[in-house]
């Protein structure tokens, strides 16, 4: 990762997917409400802050506002979970996007296997996504 690269570029490189997909997923709004909620979480001493976007390991107060803030980007329940694992990562222990992001790794193989099955469920709803807008 070069040191200006910005998320949506990042991404865009490591998933092989283009801006329309991007934005159509809505990741960059989904990236700036995990990441404020990341340092809010570290500001609070928090020892693992992007678990807090984690639906199995953040706590419950934070895990119901994470969902609800998901919700108010228009997401459906598949994509809400989906975004949240391709984001903050699994309960199976992949460490998601967001982590291997800030640490300037480019995904394996097998990394951009799981990540693109959680976009799937993004090309599989395209009529439930155009009644929301």
């Amino acid at each position: 990762m070069k040191p200006e690269e910005t998320f949506h570029v990042w991404v865009a490189r490591e998933l092989e997917i283009d801006d329309t997909q991007i934005e159509s997923m809505r990741l960059d709004a989904a990236f700036d409400l995990l990441v404020s909620r990341f340092e809010l979480a570290r500001r609070r001493g928090s020892n693992d802050p992007v678990s807090t976007g984690s639906t199995k390991h953040a706590g419950g107060n934070s895990r119901l506002c994470t969902k609800r803030m998901l919700e108010h980007l228009g997401y459906t329940p598949a994509e809400r979970r989906a975004v949240q694992r391709l984001l903050a990562g699994s309960a199976s222990g992949w460490p998601g996007l967001l982590r291997l992001y800030a640490a300037g790794i480019q995904l394996s193989p097998v990394d951009r296997q799981y990540a693109r099955r959680q976009l799937k469920v993004f090309s599989v709803q395209p009529a439930a996504r155009a009644g929301r807008q």
